[in-house]
């Protein structure tokens, strides 16, 4: 099997998907959703355009690394490749949770549990598992995501002898409308039944919703990914799928606020399968223009293709840290956001920049190994 082309169009989709999550972030601190710091300022009305965006963000994400799961899969053998995805993933979660969260922790104790004393005062206490502050310290917070993708990836390499058979299978089970229909389905039944009953932690050991709704999303990349008639189908029905997803979209808000002028709790199981059909066709929109229009790569692509891991890393604690700081000063609302944004960004380029610049910061930022230089010496004495 000859190796795949660089895909482009995931390459891209994957970046969008990250920086509007710097984006989403940002809105977390005004809208009235329970969050580690608040502002004064209460937007209720960024709340609908959140919610637009919050069925199918994640969900994109988890799809997208499946299927570069399977592509970088094809390199290495199933040892060499669980120890570098280990290393890419493992040394950034634990440098994450022991140094970048931690000033999370610290101002969400303070303005949550009125905790008075520094930062200094309180990591220490962070590191070793202090249970007085009523949170689970040393904690991973917005880094969920990479303790989830590390396990899924460890099932893949696992599971390896089994991926001809699997991927077969899936081929010609999501097939035609299929592709569309029975993944919204499934998400649709995970909404309605384990959501309800379970809700959705992000702990790694205790989110049985979150790992049927993220590992079913990196499933489907994983055994999507060397499927080209999946990719050209949806590439083709673009127009068709995006029509759909804003149908479902369309329904979706009318049964909520039905449900919520009349209190019809009976209608719950339907605004499950809504919400995930209209998620899991705005995913597939996505895919399918991304394909018909990204078919080559850029020098910005490439360099936010590399940034977004840093970018991530840091970006939660930026805004929480502004946030907390800039508060109480009492700015306007157009004022502070702007500010807490602009630090945002220049943390994550000031990031990035100390990552790429100090070779030991490289992996626990979130980058690749620096590529070797050729050793001059060994190259003369080869001509």
């Amino acid at each position: 099997m000859s190796a795949p082309a660089r895909r482009y169009d995931l390459d891209a989709l994957r970046v969008g998907a990250f920086l509007l999550l710097l984006l989403y972030h940002l809105g977390m601190f005004y809208v009235s959703w329970d969050w580690h710091v608040k502002s004064n300022h209460v937007l209720r009305n960024l709340e609908p355009w959140m919610g637009v965006v919050n069925p199918w963000r994640l969900t994109l994400l988890f799809v997208i690394s499946g299927a570069a799961t399977r592509f970088m899969g094809e390199r290495a053998s199933s040892a060499t490749f669980a120890k570098e995805r280990s290393q890419r993933l493992l040394v950034p979660l634990l440098f994450g949770m022991i140094l970048i969260v931690a000033p999370q922790s610290w101002a969400e104790v303070v303005e949550k549990n009125g905790y008075a004393g520094s930062f200094l005062d309180f990591w220490p206490r962070y590191l070793t598992f202090d249970p007085s502050f009523g949170l689970i310290l040393p904690t991973y917070n917005h880094l969920w995501f990479v303790a989830y993708l590390w396990v899924y990836t460890m099932l893949a390499v696992a599971l390896r002898p089994f991926w001809p058979a699997i991927e077969a299978g899936a081929a010609r089970l999501l097939k035609g409308p299929a592709l569309l229909l029975l993944p919204a389905l499934l998400f649709g039944l995970y909404r309605a039944t384990a959501a309800r009953a379970w809700g959705e932690t992000h702990i790694v050991f205790a989110d049985g919703y979150g790992h049927l709704q993220y590992g079913t999303a990196f499933l489907l990349g994983f055994v999507m990914a060397r499927n080209d008639a999946a990719w050209d189908l949806l590439e083709r029905r673009r127009l068709g799928v995006l029509a759909t997803a804003c149908a479902a979209l369309a329904v979706g808000l009318l049964v909520r606020r039905y449900e919520y002028v009349q209190e019809a709790g009976s209608l719950t199981t339907v605004a499950a399968f809504v919400r995930e059909t209209y998620a899991w066709t705005v995913i597939c929109a996505l895919f399918g223009y991304a394909r018909h229009y990204i078919r080559s790569g850029s020098p910005l692509l490439t360099t936010l293709t590399e940034a977004v891991f840093p970018f991530y890393l840091i970006h939660q604690t930026a805004i929480v840290l502004a946030g907390h700081f800039l508060t109480p000063l009492a700015l306007p609302v157009l004022i502070e956001a702007s500010a807490i944004l602009v630090f945002e960004i220049g943390a994550c380029l000031a990031t990035y920049g100390l990552a790429r610049a100090v070779p030991i910061l490289r992996a626990p930022l979130g980058l690749k190994p620096a590529p070797r230089r050729p050793n001059k010496a060994r190259a003369l004495a080869t001509e």
